[in-house]
């Protein structure tokens, strides 16, 4: 529910935007999952192995930004924060039930729902336990896929959860695509699904004068790696003509064992797929005749899986490379993701911008560019993009993550919290002791060289700031193996913490 103020403020805005309904955007988000930066044959990335023409083609038609940040490197988190424009650390979200921590704030949905839009979901939500908590039950008047699964069993038919158990079928069919044939793969099936209700509303709009907001969130590229057989094999050709993978097996032994060549050709065909799927939208919106009313967003929740806890043998999927780490670590390669907008005529086709952009920034750009009042005291941790898209700039100089819960046994990660001002980024890590390590991303943008030994000073003053704002937010403390459950002390004398 929203509260009474938000819903009366909304409610007022609705005779009024029914008469601007033509003049405002449609809205697609379009998110992946575990798609690192280096995960595409974008400019900077690597266009030796994976192909993603049609990335390349978004690119082409609106703005790439180069500082595409996701507000936490796991999925829920993040998805917390592209929902709702609150960092995950804020009121300690992340060691609550996702569902019941989103009640009080409205959903990018409900924004659009409350202002006139037409709202669906396809795909991956994995945020919140019951129905009430689904998209259909915040603000998706459709939704399909969307429930607690944070992956399906398989990729091909039949669609089953895989959120718990890792036993493929074991918690019954994913709501909404119980239903379909043998070997259909649910990227396709998403996609399909998609398209059909863009259609309805394009053929609704010229009677009902309606904008949609559609949210397609993949469960690709996620674990399990599954791809099709002829793609696979296309990649598998690609093979040799790459250049020898550093390490054991290909792992070097940093951050946990980190994968050092990307060479996964099933997982390259996951990308593939994926891709032509954003293909099928873009020719879709130029078929209708929409594209030019129609905001298209594409990121991933945070970067590609290519880590793993130093004594495991698990499958990884890529590489960040040069970019150090990847998901579940707060180093550049698990916080990097493609951030890509566009809207022809508005937004300037083929720009850059090197302007940071965050996964919390989604909410209020959006609410920004379809006109819609912001909510600033919901999403709190947002800023809107739009003055950067329309050939403008932002400036801000501070950014907070916080991970209190790592997986170290898993992805190689550890408990850590992190302050960036301009080019600084302190790393705070709790275990075995407090420790600080300092980078300066400008000239070191791969996290190569700790300088916290040459600026004590720096160190010192960020580590305060980087403090004072945990407490500020209510931060939880951190645990040094969630998920094997090790718990520690707190990071911060008992009874400090709001």
């Amino acid at each position: 529910m929203l509260k009474p103020t938000l819903f009366l403020l909304l409610s007022g805005l609705l005779l009024s935007a029914a008469s601007l309904a033509d003049d405002r955007p449609n809205i697609i988000v379009f998110l992946v999952d575990d798609m690192g930066v280096m995960d595409t044959s974008l400019p900077g990335a690597d266009k030796g192995f994976y192909e993603t023409p049609h990335i390349e083609e978004l690119a082409a038609r609106g703005m790439t930004f180069q500082n595409g940040y996701c507000a936490h490197p796991r999925c829920v988190e993040s998805r917390f924060a592209i929902q709702t424009g609150r960092s995950p650390y804020r009121d300690a979200a992340q060691t609550s039930p996702t569902g019941t921590a989103m009640k009080p704030h409205p959903t990018l949905g409900e924004a659009f729902r409350d202002a006139g839009y037409a709202t669906a979901f396809f795909g991956k939500w994995h945020l919140g336990k019951t129905g009430e908590e689904f998209p259909h039950g915040r603000g998706y008047e459709t939704n399909i896929g969307g429930c607690h699964a944070g992956a399906v069993g398989s990729h091909f038919f039949p669609f089953h959860l895989n959120s718990r158990t890792g036993k493929p079928g074991k918690e019954g069919p994913i709501l909404g695509l119980e239903e379909g044939e043998a070997g259909e793969n649910v990227t396709d099936r998403l996609t399909g699904e998609t398209e059909t209700w863009i259609r309805e509303q394009k053929a609704a709009k010229q009677s009902e004068k309606r904008p949609f907001f559609a949210f397609l969130s993949h469960f690709a590229v996620h674990t399990p790696i599954e791809g099709k057989p002829e793609e696979i094999e296309y990649f598998q050709s690609k093979l040799p003509n790459l250049p020898p993978a550093e390490g054991k097996d290909g792992y070097i032994t940093a951050d946990g064992s980190s994968k050092s060549r990307r060479d996964h050709p099933v997982y390259a065909s996951m990308v593939k797929t994926t891709d032509d799927s954003l293909g099928r939208i873009l020719a879709l919106l130029d078929e209708l005749d929409i594209a030019d009313d129609t905001v298209l967003l594409f990121t991933s929740d945070h970067g590609g899986l290519s880590n793993r806890g130093p004594n495991s043998n698990r499958e990884v999927a890529t590489s960040n490379l040069p970019y150090r780490a990847g998901k579940g670590h707060l180093y550049e390669g698990g916080l990097r993701v493609p951030f890509l907008v566009s809207w022809p005529g508005v937004i300037e086709s083929g720009s850059k911008s090197g302007d940071l952009a965050i996964g919390t920034d989604i909410f209020p750009t959006l609410l920004d560019l379809a006109g819609i009042p912001l909510i600033p005291e919901h999403h709190v941790d947002g800023v809107s993009l739009a003055p950067t898209l329309k050939g403008g700039s932002i400036e801000r100089e501070q950014f907070f993550w916080h991970h209190p819960l790592p997986r170290p046994t898993q992805t190689g990660d550890k408990a850590v919290s992190i302050y960036r001002e301009g080019k600084f980024k302190l790393v705070k890590s709790y275990f075995p002791e407090v420790a600080f390590e300092l980078y300066d991303l400008k000239s070191d943008p791969y996290e190569q060289n700790d300088i916290a030994g040459e600026k004590p000073s720096r160190v010192k003053k960020m580590a305060q700031i980087l403090e004072t704002r945990l407490v500020e937010a209510g931060a939880p403390d951190v645990r040094q193996d969630w998920k094997n459950k090790e718990v520690t002390a707190p990071i911060v004398p008992k009874g400090s913490r709001k």
